[in-house]
């Protein structure tokens, strides 16, 4: 009789096997699992880009948000054919002109915009679409300075690549989004993996958060934006910094690092303008201050009063206030329901660039009260989508793309719309999506297109939104 087996006592039972012995060597065809984990959960597979995927990111769109910017484009198109005609018309002996070209940068900007909306947010996340985010930025912002062209409104706007001609601006502001977006979630990044060595000291701990999460930032945002002041284009240069400050609301910096971080900025910049004022000769001074003379007509323009006006001895007169008084009449003479698409008197040379930064007043006196309403909702309703993805963003780097590029339009809405209704001194800033410009166009897109990007893969539900602030809030002691 053979043996009895032994008892198994919890043990697995080996079997024998000789020392010298080899282990079985599958076949080609036999599948090896050399991960545990494998056994519990099969490692996801990858499908590529087929039908199914496809399908599944064309789901997972917002579809609202697109039709929502479908509407503005083709809004925005036939009110520039309607506002631009008789301008493209003098000029190139086309009416269409200017619609021919803006439809050739839209139909561009979509691509693009979809492009962006259907890579997942979180790939542009990465470390070096940061640091090349902000090589454009601040690669673009001297080059201008450099080699840029247009000083015949004020400010060098411009760059030309043999046929091409790019508003370096409109790159700049978006470039410089995704750059201070892609630095926080790498230092947030950094700190969950523990490489980030806090200090013993209460003291070392906030010089260091402080440097991390403020200075070196915002610090770099303010240096572009510096040159972008140099230029001179002021307009440019109150829209970053407007967006720049939104993004670093959102971006989870502490009070205490805001507070500290801005009082040394504010130091070393005053420090630093009045070493440079010490040092520059008188001469170039003055020449320096010329560069800035048409930001100080336009801002005596909009001070001025009828006295002034009236005395030569003020250095102005009724026709520097023409173009900005025209555009004002403009707006009034439409009355409830305008004078009709296309019989606008204004923009036979009464207001000049109506294609550009006036087309606001010119689109209000063919449409009336009704249609300058309209036209605002419209705004009212994009901006309400953008801001329900800013709040459903699920981390850091998602929420400050949506935010900056969500104050990125609104905030030239806000200015355009502003200077029309002479709330504030001309700007030179334009319509989004309305007024002409293939820079300017592509770029807004690029950054709706962000925003789109984190609707579909950089959000989570309101539910959880709402878990997650009780959670921080019960981890902080609130």
């Amino acid at each position: 009789m053979p043996d009895k087996m032994p008892e198994n006592k919890g043990h697995s039972i080996i079997p024998d096997m000789k020392l010298n012995e080899k282990p079985h060597s599958p076949d080609a065809g036999d599948h090896v699992i050399t991960d545990i984990d494998s056994l519990i959960e099969p490692p996801a597979k990858h499908e590529g880009i087929n039908a199914r995927t496809i399908s599944k990111a064309v789901r997972s769109a917002n579809i609202p948000m697109i039709l929502m910017i479908f509407v503005m484009i083709v809004f925005g198109l036939i009110v520039l054919y309607s506002v631009s005609g008789p301008d493209a018309y003098g000029q190139f002996q086309d009416s269409s002109w200017f619609l021919a070209r803006q439809i050739r940068f839209t139909v561009a900007g979509i691509v693009m915009m979809f492009i962006i909306a259907f890579i997942p947010v979180d790939f542009f996340a990465q470390k070096w679409i940061a640091i090349a985010a902000y090589i454009v930025s601040i690669g673009l912002a001297f080059a201008t300075i450099a080699l840029g062209v247009g000083r015949e409104h004020g400010a060098a706007r411009w760059i030309n690549i043999g046929p091409i001609q790019l508003q370096s601006s409109e790159i700049i502001k978006v470039a410089l989004i995704v750059a201070f977006a892609g630095y926080r979630a790498t230092i947030a990044q950094l700190r969950k993996e523990g490489k980030v060595r806090q200090p013993k000291s209460d003291l070392g701990k906030l010089i260091l958060n402080t440097m991390l999460d403020f200075i070196v930032p915002v610090g770099l945002c303010i240096l572009v934006d510096a040159v972008i002041l140099l230029q001179p284009h002021l307009s440019c240069f109150i829209i970053v910094a407007a967006v720049i400050f939104m993004c670093t609301l959102v971006s989870e910096i502490p009070l205490r690092s805001w507070i500290a971080g801005g009082l040394v900025l504010a130091l070393a910049g005053g420090a630093l303008a009045a070493v440079m004022l010490a040092v520059t000769p008188a001469e170039k001074r003055e020449r320096f201050m010329k560069n800035y003379a048409h930001v100080f007509k336009r801002i005596a323009i909009f001070t001025a009063d009828d006295e002034e006006l009236d005395n030569e001895e003020e250095g102005l007169t009724r026709d520097d206030t023409r173009q900005v008084d025209n555009a004002h009449n403009a707006l009034g003479s439409g009355g409830m329901w305008g004078v009709g698409l296309g019989n606008s008197r204004s923009k036979y040379n009464y207001v000049s660039e109506a294609q550009n930064d006036y087309i606001f007043s010119i689109y209000v006196e063919e449409t009336g009260f009704v249609g300058g309403t309209l036209l605002l909702l419209l705004y009212l309703v994009m901006f309400g989508m953008c801001l329900r993805v800013c709040w459903r963003a699920k981390d850091v780097f998602s929420r400050t793309i949506a935010t900056g590029c969500t104050a990125l339009i609104f905030v030239e809405v806000l200015m355009n719309i502003s200077v029309e209704l002479q709330v504030i001194p001309a700007t030179g800033v334009t319509l989004p999506f309305v007024s002409y410009g293939g820079t300017a166009q592509i770029s807004l897109l690029i950054a709706y297109g962000l925003i789109l990007s984190v609707s579909r893969s950089g959000t989570e539900s309101s539910a959880g939104k709402i878990r997650q602030g009780t959670r921080k809030a019960l981890k902080s002691g609130v």
